[in-house]
């Protein structure tokens, strides 16, 4: 669980929040719009959004 969002933070899926990729998978943070929707960028290249509490909960940030 991650305590706060932070745009090029490279972070890792601890829950499952999407069923297109394991738990596991890493991504960087791109952009948090107005609404508070996240948008990162997975490590094969492909875009996803989802909500701030959402990244709360079911990311946490890497070393990398």
């Amino acid at each position: 669980m991650m305590d706060s969002i932070t745009v090029g933070a490279k972070i890792r899926m601890t829950e499952a929040v999407t069923g297109d990729y394991p738990v596991g998978s890493t991504a960087t943070i791109l952009y948090i719009d107005e609404m508070d929707n996240v948008f990162i960028e997975w490590s094969d290249g492909k875009l996803s959004s989802f909500s701030d509490k959402q990244v709360l909960k079911g990311f946490e940030k890497t070393g990398a």
